[in-house]
C-alpha cells in the first residue's frame, strides 16, 4: 500500500516537473524559431573599390541588428560588368542582388531608367578622388624624364620638360568601369592641370606612348603593381586615391583636379526586385549612417 501511494506520488511528480519544463521552454524554443525564420541573406553587387570598407560596414550593421540574423554575400567588380549580371533573366527572376553600390551615376542612372529601383533610391554614400600612380621601382629602361602629372603623358618634345614617352598607362576600360570613364575625361581635358587632350593620341600611338584597358580599377592597380598588362610594359595607371592607399607596391604622383572628369560619387540603391524588402532597406540606410561614414573615411573616401 505504501509503496503503491510512494511510486504514485513519484509518477505525478514527474509529471508535474515535465509539464513546468514544458511551460518554461516552450516561449524559449518559439523565440528560438522566430529568430531562425527571421535571418536573411542579403546580396549586396558592389564597385571593386568597396571591397575593404564594404564588409567592414556589414559587419557593424549585424552588430547592431542581432535580432535581423542578417548574413551578407557580396559580388565586387566594375559596375558596368555588375550591371550586366543585375540585367540577366535569371538573375532577375531569382532576385538578385537586393541592394547595387556603384562607383558613378550611369549604371545606376540605367537601372532607374529602367523601373528597376525601389522607391526612394538611390542615394549617393561617399565619393572618391582619381590619382596617376607609378610602381615603386621603375621596369628598366625606366622611362625618361620622370612623370610629373598627367599632363605630361602624351610623346611630345614640346612638352615641359620634354620627354620621350612612356611605353604603358593604365586605366579601366572606360565603356565598363567608372574609374576608366573619369581617367578619359580626365586625358581628354584641355584644362589647366588636365590630361592636355591626350587621350586619342595615347589610344591610338602604334609607338611608346599607349593606353591599355583593364577590366576593372583593381585590376589596374595590379598592371602597375606588376607594371605589365596583357603583354605591355606598364609606367604609370590611373586608379582611386583608396585603391593606391591599400598598395605598398606603388608611388603616388598626383591627385587629379577635380575639374578635369565628373564628380566620383557611390550611389546605392535597393533593386525593387529584392524579397527582403525591410532587411535590404535598413542596410542601405545604414550606408549613411555616421558608422559608415567612419568607416569610408577611415579608408580614404569622402562622403557626401
Amino acid at each position: 500500500m505504501f509503496l503503491t501511494r510512494r511510486r504514485g506520488l513519484i509518477t505525478w511528480i514527474t509529471a508535474a516537473i515535465t509539464s513546468l519544463v514544458l511551460v518554461i521552454g516552450l516561449p524559449l524554443l518559439n523565440q528560438t524559431t522566430e529568430k531562425a525564420q527571421a535571418a536573411v541573406t542579403l546580396r549586396v553587387f558592389a564597385a571593386v573599390s568597396l571591397s575593404e570598407v564594404l564588409p567592414e560596414i556589414e559587419n557593424d550593421f549585424i552588430a547592431a541588428n542581432p535580432s535581423l540574423g542578417a548574413t551578407f554575400v557580396n559580388t565586387f567588380d566594375s559596375s558596368g560588368a555588375l550591371l550586366n549580371q543585375i540585367n540577366l533573366p535569371a538573375n532577375q527572376s531569382a532576385g538578385i542582388p537586393d541592394i547595387f553600390i556603384s562607383a558613378a551615376t550611369t549604371q545606376m542612372n540605367s537601372l532607374q531608367t529602367a523601373g528597376q529601383l525601389a522607391s526612394g533610391w538611390p542615394v549617393t554614400v561617399a565619393t572618391n578622388r582619381l590619382v596617376l600612380i607609378r610602381p615603386n621601382t621603375p621596369t628598366s629602361p625606366a622611362p625618361s624624364p620622370t612623370i610629373a602629372g598627367i599632363d605630361r603623358l602624351t610623346n611630345s618634345t614640346t612638352s615641359s620638360p620634354p620627354r620621350t614617352g612612356i611605353r604603358g598607362i593604365a586605366i579601366g576600360d572606360p565603356a565598363t568601369v567608372p574609374a576608366g570613364a573619369y581617367a578619359q575625361q580626365a586625358l581628354q581635358s584641355t584644362l589647366s592641370g588636365c590630361g592636355a587632350g591626350s587621350y586619342n593620341t595615347l589610344l591610338n600611338s602604334t609607338t611608346a606612348n599607349k593606353l591599355v584597358f583593364a577590366s576593372n580599377v583593381r585590376n589596374v592597380l595590379t598592371a602597375v603593381q606588376n607594371k605589365t598588362l596583357s603583354g605591355n610594359t606598364i609606367d604609370a595607371g590611373l586608379v582611386y586615391t583608396t585603391d593606391q592607399r591599400i598598395s605598398n607596391s606603388t608611388t603616388f604622383i598626383t591627385t587629379v583636379a577635380q575639374n578635369c572628369h565628373s564628380s566620383i560619387v557611390y550611389p546605392a540603391a535597393v533593386l525593387n526586385r529584392t524579397t527582403n524588402l525591410t532587411a535590404a532597406t535598413s542596410f542601405a540606410n545604414f550606408l549613411s549612417s555616421s558608422t559608415a561614414r567612419g568607416r569610408l573615411t577611415a579608408r580614404g573616401f569622402g562622403t557626401p
